[in-house]
């Protein structure tokens, strides 16, 4: 079983007045919030423990609460009556009553996460907003991300209502300044939790969609039960962001035996109705037939919606693996071309050789089916030491996708990059694996829709100047806007012989990948503080920071957001190049 480290004080006393999460008072005296989550911790438990390791960050914050509420630190509160007990209360309800719109960040940024929702009920946690994602249609933008915070301002107006991990700004001035309107709504039935890695896209000014993990239940049996429910949500905004309504589940499947991971979500430009979700799907229950038949199994699957999210396909499985094997797969990307071509881009990790591989499939008939496997890369050496990069923080080498639909003579050209550690390993006696793999930021190119790809390249070589052993360089986006120029932005240590403090840079091609061009796009470098959060898991930093190009083709350029430390208190702002 996944253990989550214990937390040293009760987080329930924590309380505002968000009208949103009220409850009927039926539903809170019949709701078991912590046998209801022992369900997910029961279902973690039955992954391998090679296949835990895949969990996304997101997914094990999850598990982390949920131990935590029932090893009894997170538990119901002084104020779950919904009253302001204290001063700092008040501020939060205030503030989340009538939102700010916030300054200009730090080194040229812009703000999105409001920094005066920090540190106001609890100095050890609730403070964290990172791993992002940013959608631009128009004048509206809006960037959703992990907050800690969101759910204190949930768990504590009642410890049975819904919950959410999840923030979201937005901006109705093309990304110029952000309101930071304090959390997604979780909806209104207790057994729901957004659990974050959040996605977010548009196909109009108005019309936002926003994907999480999400947590539920079924509906009351005879007796009044509910069984668990593993599951993707995808909640809609009407109004291009300012608010939201309740989760909805685009796919679910049974909570005792399924762990749903790292959803990502697309819209077809040939048809805004036409939505596209991938996840991976953490498969204990046996099943007697197919492929893993009596195995565990660990899949990529897609399910699609032909009406605006209102419902959604069975699920399309992508590739699938199984226990007997040791292989495994996670971290999908979906993207869908400019004639209507879905590509799904995931990492494929071998149980028996050293390096893992990108994989790359294609639908020709709006995800009903794909087309055989190709391999975009097999040389992929995992980065940092042991997943551990220094500073003692997760990465990964999940690719990201983006594809050209420009008029220019690139269009359709798709995409991929990903971090890898190939080029600069280093002897380091105090990782596991014996060596430290510096991580350069590689992309590959398809010019044949997807049949195949270029060699990789590294975007941003170590610069001849640099002193040190190495520098890190993760988590990249790429996207692609309407003049055809690529940008791929990502943290990079180069600023630092020692490889410890983090800045951000962007690096633009104007000649289809040829060549590329890096600027600095955040003047405030930080410290990876990122164990000081108490709800955070110790070596959660997140999964990936995504980037835009304006999905209405009205604007060139490029806007997203990303994460920067703050003497330990993680904020997010936006750069728009």
């Amino acid at each position: 079983m996944i253990k989550a480290k214990s937390l040293p004080f009760a987080l329930g006393v924590f309380v505002t007045a968000c009208a949103i999460l009220a409850v009927t008072a039926s539903a809170q005296s019949t709701f078991d919030k912590k046998a209801f989550l022992k369900k997910f911790l029961d279902a973690s438990a039955k992954i391998p423990a090679k296949h835990q390791k895949l969990l996304s960050s997101g997914y094990e914050n999850f598990l982390r609460i949920a131990n935590a509420v029932n090893e009894g630190h997170i538990k119901a509160g002084i104020g779950d009556d919904g009253g302001l007990i204290n001063n700092g209360f008040a501020v939060h309800a205030a503030l989340s009553a009538h939102p700010q719109l916030l300054s200009a960040g730090p080194g040229g940024t812009t703000r999105v996460s409001n920094p005066a929702l920090d540190f106001v009920n609890s100095v050890m946690t609730g403070f964290t907003q990172s791993e992002t994602s940013t959608a631009w249609c128009g004048t509206q933008v809006v960037s959703a991300y992990n907050d800690s915070g969101a759910f204190l301002r949930t768990e504590g107006v009642n410890f049975n209502a819904a919950w959410s991990f999840n923030g979201v700004s937005v901006s109705v001035n093309g990304g110029k300044s952000f309101t930071d309107l304090s959390l997604l709504n979780p909806g209104t039935d207790p057994a729901n939790f957004l659990g974050g890695d959040p996605v977010v896209t548009c196909n109009s000014t108005s019309q936002f969609y926003y994907s999480s993990i999400f947590s539920t239940a079924t509906p009351p049996d005879s007796m009044g039960n509910r069984n668990p429910l593993s599951a993707v949500s995808v909640s809609s905004s009407v109004n291009g962001g300012v608010s939201w309504g309740s989760p909805a589940a685009a796919i679910a499947k049974d909570g005792f035996s399924h762990s749903l991971d790292k959803p990502w979500m697309t819209i077809d430009p040939t048809n805004p109705l036409r939505l596209f979700v991938t996840y991976t799907d953490f498969d204990a229950s046996f099943p007697t037939t197919g492929t893993c038949a009596n195995d565990f199994r660990i899949a990529i699957e897609l399910v699609s919606s032909q009406d605006g999210g209102n419902t959604w396909s069975a699920p399309v499985v992508i590739d699938e693996e199984c226990g007997a094997s040791l292989n495994g797969v996670q971290g999908s990307n979906v993207i869908v071309s400019p004639g209507g071509k879905v590509y799904v881009a995931y990492e494929f990790i071998p149980g028996l050789t050293p390096n893992n591989e990108i994989h790359f499939r294609t639908s020709l008939d709006h995800g009903q089916t794909f087309g055989t496997t190709v391999v975009v890369n097999s040389e992929v050496v995992p980065n940092g030491a042991g997943g551990l990069l220094q500073g003692g923080f997760r990465n990964n080498e999940f690719p990201q996708l983006a594809v050209d639909r420009s008029d220019g003579s690139s269009h359709g050209a798709i995409y991929v990059v990903w971090s890898d550690g190939r080029d600069n390993q280093i002897v380091d006696i105090g990782s596991p694996t014996g060596t430290y793999a510096f991580p350069d930021i590689l992309i590959s190119k398809s010019t044949d829709y997807g049949k195949s790809f270029s060699q990789p390249i590294a975007i941003s070589p170590t610069p001849a100047d640099f002193s040190g052993a190495g520098r890190d360089q993760f988590f990249p986006g790429v996207a692609v806007d309407k003049n055809g120029r690529v940008a791929v932005c990502y943290y990079d240590r180069r600023e630092d012989p020692n490889n410890t403090t983090i800045d951000r840079y962007c690096s633009v091609s104007h000649n289809h990948g040829a060549t590329w061009n890096e600027q600095q796009v955040s003047y405030s470098d930080w410290l990876p503080l990122h164990s000081s959060d108490q709800l955070i898991n110790p070596t959660y930093i997140g999964d990936y920071d995504a980037l835009t190009s304006d999905f209405l083709l009205g604007s060139g350029g490029f806007i997203g957001s990303f994460e920067i430390q703050n003497n330990g208190n993680p904020d997010v702002l936006a750069k728009k190049f």
